[in-house]
């Protein structure tokens, strides 16, 4: 779970901006923060599961022809991805590009539009990641992708 506060746990969109390991900040507690092996395979799994979900769409939006509870709770988990891995891991601009995740693209840009509490979202949320972003929030975890022994870009 996204909310999940657990000692030593962390959910896999936590890989996006917990703390390296054992670098306590303002933002992440010592015992939230994520060392590089879990962080790299989180990376690792977020990618396995935008293939799923690009293989297994449904129509124009996640479940088939009208937007539903699927597509209304994973576009916020979207926002955080399209902001996290180009920016902070080096990534294709995500939801923006039509060679591996056409249908997610696609989806991605027909919900944006949809209404405007999605087009509100999108720029409330991507501001706060910016925002963040710009007082060095992310900066730690920036470096540790220097380290080659882990992958950190996917494809």
């Amino acid at each position: 779970s996204p909310n999940c506060t657990q000692p030593g746990f962390s959910h896999t969109q936590g890989c996006c901006f917990l703390a390296p390991n054992g670098e306590v900040n303002k933002w992440c507690q010592k015992d939230r923060t994520l060392d590089r092996m879990s962080r790299a395979a989180k990376l690792a799994e977020i990618w396995k599961q935008l293939n799923w979900l690009e293989e297994t769409m449904q129509g124009p939006f996640l479940a088939g022809q009208d937007v539903t509870l699927a597509d209304v709770t994973w576009y916020p988990t979207c926002l955080l991805l399209e902001y996290f891995l180009p920016t902070v891991f080096g990534w294709l601009e995500i939801f923006h590009e039509q060679d591996y995740f056409p249908k997610l693209t696609l989806w991605f840009e027909r919900l944006t539009k949809y209404g405007p509490e999605f087009g509100n979202l999108r720029k409330d949320i991507w501001n706060f990641w910016e925002s963040m972003d710009a007082i060095g929030q992310y900066d730690l975890i920036k470096e540790e992708t220097k380290d080659k022994n882990f992958k950190w870009i996917f494809p």
